[in-house]
């Protein structure tokens, strides 16, 4: 009897784990490309921040990364300031993202860029993590900068 109540206790025990683990389903997160507003920054250099950003997210267990979801164009998603266009960000809700992640790099000196990101609520609109980091524009240290932003914006969702 002892045995069956045992059993019992541990079956209701392991229960609420296979169920949250059923219906566990992770955030989607669209990435957007790397806003460059001065124009000064290298193809390559906007590639392996977006690139560490992706990798980011993929390596988390809470998140999806999406980057192809047919952006008509780059002009097209922002406006001058570098806002998400609401047309972009309706296109966005409607592909059921969870939220939006913009990327944003500006030369602040010789080999220096500031290096920021925001993660957006696509269904309120609402910056729930923003950070922002400076680098030299060495790719050891551009990969280093942006792994720690990166940590930065999943450790406070």
């Amino acid at each position: 009897m002892k045995i069956k109540f045992i059993l019992l206790v541990a079956l209701f025990a392991l229960l609420p784990l296979s169920v949250t683990a059923q219906f566990y389903k992770a955030k989607k997160v669209a990435i957007t490309e790397v806003v460059d507003a001065s124009g000064k920054v290298s193809e390559a250099t906007k590639k392996l921040f977006r690139t560490t950003l992706i990798d980011a997210i993929t390596n988390s267990e809470s998140y999806e990364a999406y980057t192809q979801i047919s952006f008509v164009s780059l002009e097209l998603n922002f406006d001058k300031t570098g806002n998400i266009a609401s047309s972009t960000f309706e296109y966005v809700k409607q592909q059921e993202m969870s939220y939006i992640l913009v990327s944003k790099i500006s030369p602040i000196g010789k080999n220096l860029l500031l290096l920021s990101a925001q993660i957006i609520e696509t269904s309120t609109g609402k910056i729930v993590a923003s950070s922002s980091v400076n680098t030299n524009t060495k790719s050891s240290s551009l990969r280093k900068a942006s792994k720690q932003l990166s940590n930065k914006l999943l450790n406070s969702i």
